[in-house]
């Protein structure tokens, strides 16, 4: 896989996670409404940080041992299921309605720039979802990335990151100018697609180890 296929991959996978609606968007969008576009950079920002520890904490684990043939089997299929599982909960909540643009909270009080990256960590570790994500779906890029040396690493996560500014920018965009320009419509199909895409990820990525 060459650098620039990897960074596309890793964005679009990145960026099927980061719109599902969760604690990070929850954050984004309680704050947003009296802050307005900053807050989605700044929240990034915080989840980006905790990410980086991540990647780096399994680059260096899958370099000291992690990276043989039956782990990466082992890996490539739970992350395979997950990504099944992510991809069709996600289109059959979107199908039927349950997924939709959060709603700002109007109680919740104004925090400072540095808070606001203190939020996008504190979203990002109280999240159960975020780990089984990272530990199964992520660590198999992070192997294939791997391939490519440490600059396969880091242009994976560049483009996972850049998904993550990308929708949390565009979220405190919309809730700061009022949700002006997107309706629930369009989030929902935009979901059904990401979703499917995903299961498409997913069956490529149980199907591997099998086509090898």
């Amino acid at each position: 896989m060459t650098l620039p296929l990897l960074f596309a991959f890793s964005f679009v996978v990145g960026f099927g996670a980061v719109v599902t609606p969760g604690p990070v968007s929850t954050a984004i969008v309680s704050e947003s409404a009296r802050r307005g576009f900053i807050v989605g950079p700044l929240v990034a920002t915080g989840h980006s940080l905790t990410e980086l520890i991540m990647v780096l904490l399994l680059a260096m684990g899958l370099n000291a041992g992690l990276n043989t043939p039956l782990i990466s089997t082992v890996i490539a299929i739970l992350g395979g299921l997950l990504l099944l599982w992510m991809g069709a909960f996600m289109v059959y909540r979107a199908w039927i309605g349950k997924l939709a643009l959060p709603k700002p909270d109007h109680k919740t009080r104004l925090l400072s720039n540095w808070q606001l990256i203190g939020l996008g960590v504190g979203a990002t570790v109280v999240n159960p979802f975020w780990y089984g994500w990272w530990i199964t779906v992520a660590a198999s890029y992070i192997l294939l990335s791997q391939g490519l040396g440490w600059t396969g690493v880091l242009v994976f996560f560049l483009g996972h990151i850049s998904a993550d500014y990308l929708w949390d920018s565009v979220l405190s965009g919309i809730v700061g100018r009022g949700r002006a320009w997107i309706s629930d419509r369009f989030y929902k199909w935009l979901m059904i697609a990401c979703g499917l895409y995903l299961i498409y990820l997913g069956v490529v990525f149980v199907w591997t180890p099998f086509s090898s």
